[in-house]
């Protein structure tokens, strides 16, 4: 062959492969395209609709899950529960006039009325940078990047083809709902066409408490409210706008707020000092129609800058006769004004709901100097509760409520655990940091680790939990976020036209909230069963029973799960738990050591102690175990997989109780 003929025969090879990748990816084009865009009959459609999964965040750029096409939106809740998820519209072309609307969900033995259902666009924040010092791999996106979060009040909105608007569906599932599986449709619409989504609401057959039992803050800045809705800060305008605030923060499970110490005026006489509480009563009373179980009055010092040892006494003004106004030291007004307050407080019956912060984060080298402010305050204020996010240890006798950072909390926990067992109360709190591999609440990390901090709070026998960034935004809040400060620090809710607009942080946030309230109600139960048994039931803790279900998606505070699929599965078995804690026969297990240790091989050896009702058998392992006035204890070992089980049987009834170890060989 010539060498103009082999040149002929490599074109025309490279001409064939060229057309058999063209036809393979013009066929593959198709397929994909029939699959989100075609119905039955083969009409092109202008947008696909999917849904999403639990702790999913769907970006502009997202393309639509091919298994997910076509299948049911699912959430799964307690009644009395906010139950979230999100859900994409991905358009094929220019879509305009995109609208969404729900139906009542229906089950066979009832209904969830669609005033119950919430349906929202989710807006786009831009992320120019990442957090800092955090691994890629604790990132859900790299910057720069949009981030939905805003869930926002409009009705209608456009999407450009090729572009993905993500959409949040939110149900609340009453009290008197019976639990069971509710159906119903999502229908998105627009000029060009609409399309279904399908929705299944499962109902637990459980209902979460109205109380809240995790004491929570997020601080809040009144002056970005007043000037958001172009209103004059204490006008009857601007009551009406913050009334809207804080009843958005008690709806997601805020129950301590804070209230500014300078709404107590104070007037200058021939007496001496004079306090008019008018202004302090009102935003009070209006923070207890909302719930709230605490009150935090602000700082009554300062640190001159952050880390340092120089403290000073904030200033207060004060109006002199003839109206002249002044501002004095809180040296001359903290000894009047104190005493005063706490006065007040019992006065209104509030004394025992107040809490005061003497200066924000002491350090080591400023905490002599915080001590004496402390001091001061207690001297005249001393049935006043004292509260105080914290950068150091050692407050012992000063401070009735230690807030420390996540970390710092992780790094000195010897130390805070000592105080809790000396009576203290220990929150914890984040801000701009942790970052790292710490869980925390910014536009670039996992939604699951803004839910996750609240089972670190049930996990590490944490009373509260305190942000400062509510609504701290800078001049746009829909803009790029403070480049000083994570992404999302400064603020987690949004000023809408008509009043706040939550995020999916904040829904996130009080999921994680929702959790702890699982926990605790299957600590309740068991403390119940407790009761009803009585005699050695009463003497062991059994309730510890939470705390290891708690431990399986928070080993320790950075090992902690990253599999929102397994969160949900975990929620799910406390669930499970509370039920079979319920029914009948009762009983109850302690295991030494408890479920979340791992054990080391020596041999692998399991002490099992339990009650249950009197005359039960019992079996732990295959093999029968003694029962005296409803007490049983023995030793086993476990399978090789780390399984023991236990079964009860009393009149016909019969319960298996399981536990799992990891065991390591």
């Amino acid at each position: 062959m010539t060498v103009a003929g082999r040149n002929r025969l490599k074109i025309k090879r490279v001409i064939s492969l060229l057309l058999v990748v063209a036809i393979a990816y013009l066929v593959g084009y198709l397929s994909y395209t029939n699959l989100v865009t075609r119905q039955p009959g083969g009409n092109t459609e202008p947008f696909v609709v999917w849904p999403g999964k639990p702790l999913e965040r769907i970006y502009k750029d997202t393309v639509p899950n091919e298994r997910r096409v076509g299948q049911p939106l699912e959430v799964w809740c307690a009644r009395n529960e906010y139950e979230g998820c999100v859900f994409g519209v991905r358009a094929n072309v220019d879509v305009h006039g995109l609208r969404l609307e729900a139906t009542d969900l229906v089950s066979e033995n009832g209904r969830i009325s669609k005033e119950n259902i919430r349906l929202s666009f989710i807006g786009f924040i831009p992320v120019p940078k990442n957090t800092p010092d955090t691994p890629e791999e604790e990132l859900e996106r790299i910057a720069p990047f949009d981030a939905p979060d805003p869930l926002l009040d409009v009705e209608t909105l456009d999407v450009k083809g090729g572009e993905t608007q993500p959409c949040y569906f939110l149900v609340y599932v009453p009290k008197d709902v019976e639990p069971g599986e509710y159906r119903g449709n999502v229908t998105v619409s627009s000029r060009e066409g609409e399309a279904s989504l399908e929705v299944v609401v499962h109902v637990y057959p459980i209902t979460l408490p109205d109380r809240r039992s995790l004491y929570v803050t997020n601080w809040f800045s009144l002056d970005k409210i007043a000037s958001a809705y172009h209103v004059q800060l204490w006008s009857e305008d601007f009551w009406k706008v913050f009334e809207k605030w804080i009843a958005m923060m008690a709806e997601y499970r805020q129950n301590v707020f804070w209230v500014p110490i300078d709404t107590v005026k104070v007037s200058a006489g021939e007496d001496g000092y004079s306090f008019d509480f008018s202004r302090f009563d009102r935003y009070v009373e209006l923070l207890f129609k909302y719930g709230a179980d605490r009150i935090e009055i602000t700082h009554v010092a300062g640190f001159k800058k952050w880390g340092s040892a120089e403290i000073a006494l904030r200033g207060f003004e004060v109006t002199y006769p003839g109206g002249v106004t002044k501002t004095e030291d809180g040296s001359k007004i903290l000894p009047h004004l104190l005493p005063a307050l706490e006065r007040h407080l019992e006065a209104k019956g509030w004394l025992d709901k107040a809490m005061i912060h003497i200066a924000d984060e002491p350090t080591e080298d400023g905490l002599e100097a915080w001590i004496n402010v402390s001091k001061l305050v207690h001297e005249y204020a001393p049935r006043v509760r004292r509260i105080d996010a914290i950068e150091t240890v050692g407050f012992e006798g000063y401070l009735e409520v230690w807030v420390p950072t996540l970390q710092h909390f992780d790094d000195w926990m010897d130390e805070y655990v000592k105080a809790m067992e000396e009576g203290y109360e220990v929150w914890f709190y984040t801000c701009c940091n942790p970052t790292g591999r710490y869980p925390n609440r910014f536009l670039d990390y996992s939604l699951l680790k803004t839910r996750i901090l609240h089972w670190i709070n049930y996990a590490y026998g944490l009373k509260g939990y305190l942000h400062w960034g509510f609504n701290w935004w800078g001049e746009d809040p829909f803009g790029e976020p403070n480049p000083k400060l994570p992404p999302g620090d400064t603020h987690i809710s949004y000023p809408g036209e008509k009043g706040p607009i939550p995020s999916l942080r904040l829904e996130a946030m009080r999921d994680g909230l929702e959790d702890y309230e699982y926990l605790k109600l299957l600590e309740e139960e068991i403390v119940n069963v407790k009761h009803r048994l009585g005699g050695r039931a009463l003497a062991l803790p059994f309730e510890r029973r939470a705390l290891e279900i708690c431990r399986r998606a928070v080993p320790s505070i950075t090992d902690y799960t990253r599999d929102a699929d397994f969160l949900m599965k975990v929620r799910d078995d406390i669930v499970k738990e509370i039920l079979e804690v319920r029914s009948r026969p009762l009983a109850l297990v302690l295991t030494v050591p408890p479920e979340w240790k791992p054990i080391v091989r020596g041999p692998f050896m399991i002490i099992v102690r339990g009650v249950c009702e009197n005359g039960s058998y019992v079996e732990v392992q295959g093999k029968q175990v003694e029962v005296r006035d409803g007490y049983f204890s023995t030793y086993t070992y476990p399978t090789r997989d780390g399984e023991i089980v236990i079964k009860i049987v009393k009149d016909g009834q019969e319960k298996i109780i399981r536990r799992k170890f990891k065991l390591v060989f």
